[in-house]
Formats: structure tokens, sequence, C-alpha cells
């Protein structure tokens, strides 16, 4: 999203608009959690929190329930409109057929291999599509257009995710891979160490660029979460590398869903699943957490058989495909949510 895609005019009922205020509260989330890790690491010695939280999220049965999933059946929900149908069905039908075929292979296809391929590829375009959105908001919110120096922030930004997530997961997923004598998990580390110390030079540089105060605390921000992952990981706990990024990412999407779906429904329900849930009378605000959660939990339960897993690998795929478009200018979904800084 930039500057000019803010000023598009918007129907006349829409009344709702996203305080980018609070979404820069979100990162309050990162000196929270530093404090819990070092409280607890120093004081405690990690009796408190450490012993007491698993060492993988997925380890918390609610976990996919709560965080993940249900936020990509929630855009998914926007999308039950006959307009936004007609509008998207092209652009979107081969890529959901080419995301099933990469989800099919990953399972059904010769294994290790097509299993460990699929975890690299979801792991890239999971983090790519995470920051990518925190990171266009983070350009909307500074009023300028994308220079060099934002793009290579940008990719340096999504490098050292992608790196911080391998140290994550990898081993789990991969194995311990050797490099001669060094691990693997080593050098990505350093590399995302190193990656963190340029990020710092380029906010420095992009600073002066924004026009807004907002925007410069935001790009700060978005440093800061790189910086905190990476240092919350060398300390051990692995839950909070996951959960920063996931609260500050999820609860965003949620607030411009929300938004978007009080606008476009604001006068009668036109999307299909808000006409038949009308007799609730509830407002999206609830309707549609109920809805996504209670979707995602359904699918959780039966992710046991791999063409749920499929299925729910397919339309994560497809979810971070069309979020890449569907908020810029031209497209219907964005007439229906605006900022204010």
């Amino acid at each position: 999203m930039s500057a000019r895609e803010q000023t598009l005019p918007l129907p006349q009922q829409t009344v709702h608009v996203i305080d980018c205020r609070w979404l820069l509260a979100l990162y309050l989330v990162i000196p929270l959690s530093l404090l819990v890790v070092f409280t607890d690491a120093w004081l405690f010695e990690g009796r408190m929190v450490y012993q007491r939280i698993p060492t993988q999220p997925e380890d918390w049965p609610f976990w996919t329930v709560i965080f993940g999933l249900p936020h990509i059946i929630a855009s998914l929900i926007t999308m039950a409109d006959r307009e936004y149908l007609n509008h998207y069905r092209r652009s979107l039908l081969w890529p959901m057929l080419l995301f099933a075929g990469i989800a099919s292979a990953g399972y059904l296809g010769p294994q290790p291999v097509s299993y460990n391929l699929l975890f690299v590829f979801l792991g890239f375009y999971t983090i790519y599509h995470v920051l990518a959105q925190q990171l266009g908001l983070t350009l909307m919110m500074m009023g300028v257009p994308p220079c060099r120096s934002y793009r290579l922030w940008k990719w340096l930004s999504i490098i050292a995710g992608m790196a911080i997530y391998m140290n994550v997961y990898g081993e789990r997923f991969l194995g311990n891979i050797w490099l001669g004598d060094v691990s693997l998990y080593t050098l990505l580390t350093y590399s995302a160490a190193l990656i963190g110390a340029a990020l710092v030079v380029l906010a420095i540089r992009l600073t002066p660029r924004s026009r807004h105060r907002i925007g410069v605390w935001y790009l700060w921000g978005n440093v800061a979460l790189i910086l905190s992952t990476l240092l919350i990981q060398e300390v051990g706990y692995a839950l909070f590398v996951i959960l920063i990024p996931r609260i500050i990412h999820d609860v965003t999407a949620y607030m411009v869903y929300v938004t978007h779906d009080r606008n476009r429904n604001g006068e009668a329900p036109v999307n299909g699943l808000y006409q038949l849930a009308s007799f609730t009378r509830l407002s999206p605000v609830i309707l549609l957490p109920l809805m996504s959660v209670g979707i995602a939990y359904l699918l959780t339960s039966y992710q046991h058989y791999v063409l749920v897993s499929i299925l729910v690998l397919t339309v994560s795929f497809l979810h971070y495909y069309f979020e890449g478009f569907i908020w810029r200018g031209g497209n219907p979904h964005r007439r229906y949510v605006t900022f204010r800084r």
C-alpha cells in the first residue's frame, strides 16, 4: 500500500477507519516479551517460564487454532462475495491450482526430499508474507514511495527473518546440517546478526525521508522486531520468537479485515457468510473472529488426514499470494479500508 493509495475515494457509507496508532501499539509486545524472557532467565533461572513452555510453539494444542490459520480463514471469508469472486476469479484460479500441486507434491512425492523442500518453501513464503505486510505498512505510514534503501532494507529483513525461522524449525524438520566443521544454524545466526546491523544503518538513512512521525516509529518497530527475535532465540525461548511476529501480524490482519467487513456490509450484508449469519445480528468485530476460529478449529482437528493438510497448505499459499495485491488501488477490497495516521 502506497501513500497515493491511501487517498483513494471510499464509498459514502464507509465510516470505520484504522488508526495507525493502534497498529503501532501492537509492537509493545516486543519490550514486554523481552522483559519476561530476561527476567525469567536472569532472576529465576528459567523456573517461572522456560521450564513451563514447550520448545516448539506447535506443541501447544491451541496454537494453530489461535495463530496463523484463523487470520488466513478470515481473509478468505472476505472473498465470500459475488462481486469479489467475479473480480478475482481469473487472477486466483491458476495460482490456486499451482499451490495445490505444490502442497500435494510435498506430501505425496518421494520422501523425505519432497517434504523437506515443502518446508523450505513454506518457511520462506511465510516469512515473506509476514514481513511484507509490516514493511508495506511502514512505507504507507512514512508517506513516501519506495526507494533503493527501502527495497534493500525490506529484502535484508526478509533474509534475516528466514535465518531466524530456520534456527527455530530447521533442525526439527531438516536435521542438523553441517558445512564442513560449522553447523548451518550457527552460520545463520551470525548472518542474521550482521544483517541486523545493516538494518540499523539503513533505518538511520530512511528515517529523515519519512513525512510522518508515526512512520519513523513503525520503521524502528520493525527493526526491533528482527533484533529482538534474534536475541531471544539466542537465549533459548523459541516460543517468544514466533509469538512476537504472530501477535503483531495476525492482530494487524484482523484489524484490517474487521474494518473492511464492517464497511462493506455496513448497510446490508452482501457477503454470503454474513448473510447466512445475519440472524445473529452480531457485528463483524465479533462474528469474523468467531467464524474464522471455528473453521480453523475444524480443519486443525482433521489435519492428520493428508487431504486436509493439503487443503490447509493450499489456502495458506493462496492467502499469501492474494494478500500481495488485493489491498492495492483498483481492487474492490481497497475501497473499504482507509488509515488515519
